[in-house]
């Protein structure tokens, strides 16, 4: 897949993400404290929910790696966690199908475009 268009579909993503998780009041006015962030296990494990890790931590790398800070990934597996992170909500499907493209996205896989 072309990089230019890669990059604008992981916007799209990144901001879907985002209304996802606003959509389904997941999204947080504060963030928690360092030391919480500072968690070294995979997605803060051991700190934050897997929303909260999506807001502190992966929406702002992804931002500022697509404004030019940074390289993206060479791999990502988000979505089996996400699964069983957000079967507790009311129609979890957009942000399942969400994290799914983005993890493909993240792995360079065409067809991530189209699922």
């Amino acid at each position: 897949m072309q990089s230019r268009q890669r990059e604008r579909a992981l916007i799209a993503v990144v901001d879907g993400l985002e209304s996802e998780l606003r959509r389904h009041r997941l999204w947080e006015r504060e963030p928690p404290n360092a030391q919480l962030l500072a968690s070294t296990q995979p997605f803060c494990a051991d700190t934050l929910a897997l929303s909260q890790w999506l807001q502190w931590r992966l929406i702002p790398r992804m931002r500022r790696i697509l404004a030019g800070d940074g390289e993206l990934p060479a791999t990502s597996a988000i979505h089996p966690l996400a699964e069983d992170s957000f079967e507790h909500l009311d129609d979890p499907r957009t942000l399942l199908v969400l994290i799914e493209r983005f993890d493909g996205l993240i792995r360079d896989e065409g067809a991530a475009l189209t699922h």
